[in-house]
C-alpha cells in the first residue's frame, strides 16, 4: 500500500480512517444525491437507471438514517452496483505525508475473506487505520439485503 501517489482521509461518525484513492472510487457531493427512507440506506445516486446505496456509519459501524454527511464515496465502480460511504468530511493527501504500516487483522473478518483494515498510518504520536476498499465495499454490501446488494 506504500506505493500508492494518494490516500483518502475520511471522516464520519467522530473517526477518521485513511483509504488509498485507487481508480475505481467516486466522490459525490451531497447535492447529487436522493435521500433513502426505505431501507437501511442512507441515501441513493441514480445513474443510468441503476440505484447506487450509500450508507451512512455510526460508530459501531452499523447504519444509521442519517448523519451530517457532505459527500459520498463510491466504491467498486464499473461492478454492478456501486456501493457507498457517507462521510461528514473528506481531504486528499499525498502519500509521501505519511507512513503506512501494513499489519495482519486479528480475528475473523466481518464477511467473508475481506479484513476492513490491512493497514495503519503512523506518525506524530497519532496512529490511523487504513480501509482497504474492497473489504469496506464487501461489508457496505452485507448491509443491503433490502436492495439486492447482499454479500
Amino acid at each position: 500500500m506504500t506505493d500508492l501517489r494518494h490516500y483518502l482521509e475520511l471522516r464520519f461518525a467522530g473517526q477518521t480512517f485513511l483509504m488509498p484513492n485507487v481508480s475505481d472510487i467516486s466522490v459525490e457531493p451531497r447535492e447529487n444525491m436522493q435521500i433513502e427512507r426505505t431501507g437501511r440506506a442512507a441515501a441513493l445516486r441514480m445513474v443510468q437507471g441503476d440505484s447506487w446505496l450509500a450508507y451512512a456509519l455510526g460508530p459501531d459501524w452499523l447504519p444509521l438514517p442519517g448523519s451530517d454527511w457532505t459527500r459520498a464515496v463510491f466504491l467498486g465502480i464499473g461492478a454492478s452496483p456501486p456501493v457507498g460511504l457517507l462521510v461528514d468530511d473528506l481531504k486528499l493527501l499525498p502519500a509521501g505525508t505519511l507512513r503506512i504500516e501494513p499489519f495482519t487483522p486479528l480475528g475473523p473478518a466481518p464477511v467473508p475473506g475481506r479484513h476492513l483494515f490491512p493497514a495503519a498510518a503512523v506518525g506524530r504520536g497519532t496512529l490511523t487505520l487504513v480501509m482497504a476498499p474492497e473489504g469496506l465495499a464487501a461489508y457496505l454490501r452485507s448491509l443491503g439485503g433490502d436492495h439486492g446488494l447482499g454479500g
